[in-house]
């Protein structure tokens, strides 16, 4: 698996543990992690090769173990395991404004919402603006977030067009034609939401890799 997948599966390990609730520092070390990988000058395969992936200040011997086996095999059970513990309509309620993984938390444990139908209700019902740090301004800014849903879900969030980019790259990168295949735009930018998914490729004859691009529609 290549550095900018890794880079997103440990992301999406830091949402998923604090959707959890899961240890502050716990969540701290996997961002910082994602961030030092993505950064980082050196050479990731040669790093592994050489067994000095764990002299990388910011990443730590339980992330080495995880990104190495990523690597090595493009999975990870922890990371399969854990997305499957957490309700799938959690992770589309981060999709609005404004809802980050603790207050999505905080609207789970305390109102039992799993789903945006249910926060809709919730907010509508006036059990949104009643829980401490929320408020009416909040119950009114998520019910217009829902409102406006149809046009911002043209839109992915950075960690769901990450998803929908990683097939296509590793795809991309498999033609013999292609010398070298990035994603590019928002997504390479991190922005928070990305509309289009632009890719960079270098190629030795761009007639087949356009070709490929056309068979996929």
């Amino acid at each position: 698996m290549h550095k900018a997948d890794i880079v997103s599966i440990l992301e999406d390990i830091a949402v998923l543990l604090e959707l959890k609730g899961d240890n502050p520092f716990k969540i701290r070390a996997y961002m910082s992690g994602a961030r030092t990988l993505e950064t980082m000058e050196e050479d990731l395969d040669q790093l592994i090769a050489n067994g000095d992936l764990g002299a990388v200040k910011g990443i730590g011997t339980a992330l080495v173990d995880k990104i190495e086996t990523l690597h090595a095999t493009g999975e990870l059970e922890y990371y399969t395991k854990l997305r499957a513990s957490v309700a799938p309509g959690l992770m589309e309620m981060l999709e609005i404004p404004g809802l980050g993984g603790k207050k999505v938390k905080r609207l789970h444990d305390a109102l039992g919402i799993e789903t945006i139908a249910g926060l809709q209700a919730a907010c509508e019902e006036g059990r949104v603006e009643s829980l401490k740090g929320f408020g009416k301004k909040s119950a009114e800014k998520i019910l217009t977030g829902i409102s406006n849903r149809a046009s911002y879900a043209k839109r992915h969030l950075w960690w769901k067009a990450s998803e929908i980019a990683k097939p296509i790259l590793e795809s991309l990168r498999s033609l013999p034609e292609v010398e070298r295949a990035e994603v590019a735009g928002s997504l390479r930018r991190l922005r928070e939401t990305v509309g289009d998914i632009d890719f960079i490729v270098a190629s030795s004859d761009a007639a087949p890799v356009m070709e490929w691009f056309t068979s996929q529609s």
